[in-house]
């Protein structure tokens, strides 16, 4: 027969073990806050810059100008390159339905990029987030 001290000690440990076994009753996970989005609480207009990765280069040099009316400005300078390689492309962009990536619409893909707090991080061909390694190397940040 177990002692009553021994017993209750038995069962606070058990009730302990099975709360940290459930994490829906230890853990909160909050909905994503649709009212406040990238596009309607950041100020995201402006320009953003930084060097992308190039496969034949030491990087591409990458200027992303955001305007309010929904126009864009993109500029990339192939660096080292023999002969000058500077592209200027404009358009519109438009966002997708949860306000946190833009698309460049009239550019091939990648075209999309997230929306953060003072940056701009490019987009996979899917539309994914980059990640590992090379994953800084993919942002342009707020000038």
């Amino acid at each position: 027969m177990i002692p009553l001290k021994s017993a209750a000690l038995y069962f606070t440990v058990l009730l302990l073990i099975g709360a940290a076994c459930n994490p829906e009753k230890t853990r909160t996970n909050p909905s994503p806050d649709l009212a406040h989005t990238s596009q309607n609480a950041l100020d995201w207009s402006g320009t953003y810059s930084g060097t992308l990765p190039c496969a034949s280069c030491p990087g591409i040099q990458t200027t992303l100008v955001l305007n309010e009316d929904g126009t864009y400005q993109l500029t990339t300078h192939y660096r080292d390159e023999a002969k000058p390689n500077t592209v200027k492309n404009v358009g519109t962009f438009s966002w997708d339905d949860n306000g946190q990536v833009i698309t460049l619409n009239n550019q091939e893909a990648p075209n999309q990029y997230f929306l953060g707090e003072n940056y701009l991080a490019k987009l996979d061909m899917e539309g994914q987030r980059i990640t590992g390694e090379l994953a800084e190397q993919y942002v342009l940040r707020k000038e």
